[in-house]
């Protein structure tokens, strides 16, 4: 049996407050239909740089292909590397299946591996991928493990088909009919041809209104999902409804504050999988959230509507650096048997920092909270946050390089003594904090060269 995933947005529940719970679903009976049983997961692959994740059921196995972001580092734009598959017997642990590259399409060398979908018809499986926001091409095998081949050496959506741009696809299947539904702004929609390599007909606008009867634009990646007699079509954390695939559709508001991602039902249980800012924006991770919906058919949203790890911040290194490097004075190295960073200060005033593009709203955290050893003799740390008040446009007035000297350190002390210890340092200390939070920089050993430090977790609180 074989089962297609309908793509959907996104949905996050129950982060009560700014803080670092790994189970942050609500298990309030009052929300409707709530399952005690339901699965929850933050991320399928903790610091792999997963995102855009769109899924298949095929017998008892559900694979996720996923888009891969390059690096930690990333200051422009989405540089996304390639494509990998994941899957999952039981929504819980996760087995890496393979890689596709864009060297393996008409793409060729170039980091544009952007959000796609997945679609299967007579025992052919298919891969409906963006380059970029450029055009949408297609791949074909004869089995999720492959081999994947590009079906056409060329864009099946090229750049210009319609007035909106011929990217990120959502392809939906009903009584044996398969629709693709792509672009950014305004929506277009169209029958795929038996081939699943063709378009049957001209694209046609998916019309999407207000109450009051006005036009809603839109942003990118249509995601649409059905439910009993109501097709729910979403973008980022906004949706709307209809009870006729082409609409037109009513707008009814706020979704899942959190990026691209799908919907499906396994076991009785609606779930989201979605992408959230594990590390940061262009860093991402994939999470796994119960779905539920009120008497009306409209998506329950909690009350707080946070993706993954937000409102706060958490870097415990359990699997990696999270992104975290060197800015001044000193190499950054992690055990990888005690899961913490290290190094040793060239100069007075070494500055380590986490990935930039954090996006956190900080306004809604208390304090930052660091564990590390006094390995130095040192008397004191130094904290500083660079953040900006514009969440809207945040790629825009967040810096591509912050310049710590003008940055405001606030020192914290430290105890003697070589043990573990907790360092809190609570956020009204600083008197230039924005609402949010793009980098943190910190000063394990501000007064002294050629000085061991050792550091366990940074949390934002």
């Amino acid at each position: 049996m074989i089962q297609k995933i309908w793509s959907a947005g996104l949905l996050m529940l129950g982060l009560a407050s700014c803080g670092t719970s790994s189970q942050p679903v609500q298990t309030d009976s009052s929300i409707p239909g709530f399952n005690p049983n339901a699965i929850s997961v933050n991320s399928i692959a903790p610091d792999r740089g997963l995102a855009d994740p769109h899924v298949l059921i095929v017998n008892d196995t559900l694979y996720a292909m996923c888009g891969h972001d390059r690096d930690w580092n990333i200051v422009d734009y989405c540089q996304m590397d390639r494509w990998e598959l994941w899957s999952s017997v039981n929504l819980k642990d996760w087995e890496h299946q393979l890689n596709i590259l864009p060297t393996q399409t008409y793409i060729g060398d170039l980091p544009n591996c952007w959000a796609g979908d997945l679609a299967t018809k007579d025992g052919k499986y298919y891969w409906y991928f963006s380059n970029r926001n450029i055009n949408t091409g297609v791949m074909v095998a004869p089995s999720m493990q492959g081999p994947w081949e590009d079906a056409l050496g060329k864009p099946l959506l090229p750049e210009g088909l319609t007035s909106t741009k011929s990217y990120d696809p959502e392809v939906f299947e009903e009584n044996g009919e398969h629709f693709i539904i792509f672009g950014a702004g305004q929506y277009y929609i169209a029958k795929l041809g038996e081939d699943m390599l063709s378009l049957a007909e001209e694209p046609q606008k998916l019309m999407i209104y207000n109450e009051d009867g006005s036009r809603k634009p839109t942003g990118d990646k249509p995601t649409l999902f059905k439910r009993g007699d109501w097709y729910y079509l979403s973008w980022g954390f906004r949706y709307s409804m209809s009870k006729n695939i082409r609409g037109p559709y009513t707008f009814k508001g706020e979704f899942i504050d959190g990026g691209h991602g799908c919907a499906f039902e396994w076991k009785g249980q609606w779930y989201t999988m979605q992408e959230n800012h594990e590390t940061n924006a262009f860093y991402r991770g994939v999470q796994i959230r119960p779905l539920y919906f009120n008497d009306d058919h409209t998506v329950y949203i909690p009350e707080n509507n946070f993706e993954y790890p937000l409102p706060g911040r958490i870097y415990n290194f359990e699997h990696s650096t999270q992104g975290w490097r060197s800015e001044h004075a000193t190499a950054v190295n992690r055990n990888e048997s005690a899961n913490t960073l290290f190094g040793t200060s060239a100069s007075e005033g070494a500055i380590i920092a986490s990935t930039p593009f954090i996006h956190t709203p900080i306004h809604l955290c208390e304090q930052v909270k660091i564990v590390t050893k006094n390995l130095s003799g040192t008397k004191s740390i130094k904290l500083a946050l660079n953040g900006y008040d514009d969440p809207k446009r945040f790629t825009r007035v967040a810096p591509k390089k912050v310049d710590w000297d003008q940055e405001e350190w606030i020192t914290a002390e430290v105890k003697q003594g070589d043990g573990w210890q907790e360092i809190i340092i609570p956020l009204s200390r600083f008197m230039t904090r924005k609402q949010h939070l793009h980098q943190i920089g910190l000063q394990p050993v501000p007064d002294q060269t050629n000085a061991d430090w050792e550091i366990q977790s940074v949390i934002v609180e």
